[in-house]
């Protein structure tokens, strides 16, 4: 076996290439196994522009095939963090690293010691060299880590020429392994292929464990496959219904690719039969199964195929195919391995696909009941944000609305239910529909609470929860609030001034069923902002961030944008209480009798693909009687693609709202569907106009412009300056 020895210096030394660098880190892993005694070595590079080290070679021994991949310099519990920060060579036992990474042996319950040297030239910090020894055969001693310094120092110089002629110096995403025959291993028992299988099929099997998304798990297994497993080629394919779709792919044929993707699971193919075996197949060079996958120049005839079945507790989820070369046939005979492979990412699948479905039926039904859209009175702007507190299939109990009553009045609400469950859900939606019913009755805030509070104590649920219900009247500015024991609205006049709302915080509803609620009475003025919300946007204390309310609300002329700044700052907020999180926003603008004057409203119901040619001719004629008539072109331009958006790709009804101010003309359109806008691609003979442009022109037109979620849905929002008059 060839030991490490140093490059020597030579000013006639050909450029080495990174296969170069490669074999250099690999002698050096391979003697500290060999020479030393080690169970493992490994190199760690640092990452460029990131505080992290990561491995590029791992030598490994069928006693100690877990060493760490990726390692935080913020780490101390690492010999090689510490290595770094401190430039010598760092130690650490079993029980200093175990305990924050139980995955770094697979054959527990070994127990190993570290050691690592730093890996520094006089103008370079390339990374660590790192060893593992069973700390029961008590290896490490000081004679072995002033060898570990030894190889480390010789090996940046070597490092540091490389850098010189050009190799870089950045470690792979996936390290190469290798196996050594370490003294004392017993390695007679297993192949020298087994232990670096083992070794990437552990490491997949951890990552896998965390992941939530099936796009990770078929990210992960083809990196893994592609570059740990060293395949020539993979494709990952995904059972949908009766089909079979690739996922991924990676070395194949893009005919081939184009041919599998929505395969019938009928048509006879490689995949297809390993799914009816339920058993991985193997097909050798030159075999008719898999001919014709790869691209030129590689040929069928050097390579063979491994097609392994990804099966779960619901039977075959999908398939994952490889392509090796004929001298890594050895592969072929690790059967056992591989089947554990499919084993590992088929139940990921599962789990994740399973774990999305709920996700997204959670994610509808807490949509489900919110308001799709808020209504627009004249006078009054509104709009609203709800974020999650977490990813997984928990349903909160925030809730807002804004009902609009016969006579012209609006009630705001906003509440919580505690508890994020099913339960809170329901709770939540009663209670809802229950204030909506008292406050459509006209009663004021203080007798609509303490309905709700009787309602809730009726439903004999053990649940509580908070509630501000307050009620403005348009045409003249006045406005009553209440609240059972949820902190007041936010509260910006329109010099700017931000004075707290005084209101007794009363009882939160569903406890005492004798609770009053006392109503305070307010006077806005024009251009007064209110902003209700939830705890989960307030921090630990149940306070505000002020910097972040002064932000949003230092411009507070564009309301969509107050909503993304306020929702956005406080979840960066490193205080956040770990709840779900709602916001309403209504702007008082002025009298409604004045208001009516500049703003319009149509509504255009869903799938009406007319409707976008309609609300350009009602566009015109509304330009028409502001004297706007010379900003028709764009703004039609601009809501056609906007509103066409809405009703192609949105599933609901489309609301247009046109805003006339002094120095501006704003454009919202609003819809319950919470996805994104996108660009509309394709001409439609309902309306060719519409087609094909996308919204570049959007951005390229507007003064300003926004795609914002607002609770359910979205509001896509765009302004145009108006002309000065002459």
């Amino acid at each position: 076996m060839e030991r490490y020895r140093p490059i020597p210096p030579s000013s006639t030394h050909v450029p080495l290439a990174a296969q170069d660098r490669e074999q250099l880190l690999v002698t050096v892993a391979e003697s500290l196994v060999v020479d030393m005694g080690a169970a493992a070595a490994a190199v760690f590079l640092k990452v460029p522009g990131a505080p992290d080290l990561r491995a590029a070679v791992v030598a490994v021994t069928t006693t100690g095939v877990g060493s760490l991949e990726h390692i935080p310099l913020g780490d101390m519990s690492l010999p090689s963090s510490r290595a770094w920060r401190s430039g010598r060579v760092e130690t650490a036992r079993h029980v200093d690293i175990v305990p924050g990474h139980p995955n770094l042996t697979v054959l527990a319950p070994f127990p190993l010691e570290a050691a690592a040297a730093p890996l520094f030239s006089p103008t370079r910090r390339f990374g660590t060299l790192t060893a593992f020894w069973l700390s029961v055969c008590d290896e490490s001693g000081e004679r072995e880590r002033g060898r570990l310094a030894a190889a480390a120092s010789a090996l940046a110089r070597d490092l540091d020429r490389l850098a010189d002629q050009g190799a870089s110096m950045a470690p792979p995403r996936i390290p190469h392994v290798f196996a050594v025959d370490g003294r004392g291993a017993g390695t007679e028992s297993l192949t020298p292929s087994t232990t670096p299988l083992i070794y990437h099929l552990h490491k997949l099997a951890t990552y896998l464990a965390t992941t939530v998304h099936t796009r990770d798990v078929v990210d992960l297994s083809m990196e893994r496959v592609m570059d740990g497993f060293q395949a020539g080629a993979a494709v990952f394919g995904l059972i949908d219904g009766d089909r079979l779709r690739v996922a991924s792919a990676s070395g194949c044929a893009r005919e081939f690719v184009r041919a599998v993707d929505g395969s019938l699971l009928t048509r006879p193919t490689p995949e297809t039969e390993a799914i009816d075996r339920r058993h991985l197949l193997l097909y050798g060079p030159g075999d008719a199964g898999p001919a014709g996958r790869l691209p030129e120049p590689l040929c069928d005839q050097q390579y063979f195929w491994v097609v392994l079945p990804l099966l779960a507790e619901e039977g075959a989820v999908g398939t994952l195919s490889m392509a090796f070369d004929v001298q890594r046939a050895d592969i072929a005979s690790e059967q056992g391995t591989l089947t554990a492979l499919a084993t590992a990412v088929g139940q990921a699948v599962e789990r994740t696909r399973m774990h999305e479905v709920q996700h997204a039926l959670a994610d509808d039904l807490q949509h489900a009941l919110l308001p799709p859209v808020l209504p627009q009175p004249a006078g009054v702007v509104s709009t609203s944000r709800y974020t999650s507190a977490t990813s997984g299939i928990e349903l909160g109990g925030d809730w807002y609305d804004l009902i609009r009553l016969p006579e012209g009045r609006l009630v705001m609400v906003i509440g919580d239910v505690q508890g994020h469950n099913t339960a809170a859900a329901v709770v939540m939606g009663e209670l809802r529909s229950g204030v909506r019913a008292y406050a459509t009755e006209g009663h004021d805030p203080g007798v609509v609470l303490a309905r709700a509070n009787q309602l809730l104590i009726g439903l004999d649920t053990d649940l509580f929860a908070t509630c501000c219900c307050a009620w403005l009247d348009p045409d003249t500015g006045r406005a009553q609030m209440a609240t059972a024991g949820h902190p007041p609205p936010l509260l910006r006049t329109a010099d700017g001034r931000m004075p707290p709302l005084r209101l007794d915080a009363g009882m939160p509803l569903g406890i005492d069923p004798g609770t009053t609620f006392q109503v305070t009475d307010l006077q806005l003025e024009p251009g007064t902002l209110l902003a209700f919300y939830t705890d989960g946007l307030a921090g630990l204390g149940g306070d505000v961030d002020p910097r972040t309310v002064g932000a949003a609300f230092h411009d507070p002329g564009n309301l969509e944008t107050v909503g993304d700044l306020l929702i956005g700052g406080f979840g960066e907020s490193p205080q956040r209480c770990p709840d779900d999180a709602a916001l309403l926003l209504v702007a008082y603008e002025g009298p409604s009798a004045e208001a009516q004057r500049n703003v319009r409203q149509l509504r255009i119901q869903r799938r009406d693909l007319q409707g976008a040619r309609r609300t350009r001719r009602l566009l015109r004629e509304l330009l028409a009687g502001w004297d706007l008539s010379s900003m028709a072109d764009d703004e039609e331009l601009l809501l056609s693609e906007i509103v066409t958006n809405g009703l192609v790709h949105g599933d609901s009804d489309v609301y247009v709202y046109v805003r006339k101010y002094p120095e501006r003309l704003r454009v919202e359109v609003r819809d319950s569907d919470p996805h994104p806008a996108r660009a509309v691609t394709v001409p439609r003979e309902e309306d060719q106009a519409e087609g094909g442009r996308g919204l570049v022109i959007v951005s390229a037109l507007a003064s300003a412009w926004g795609n914002s979620p607002s609770g359910r849905g979205k509001t896509v929002w765009f302004e145009l300056p108006t002309p000065s008059p002459h």
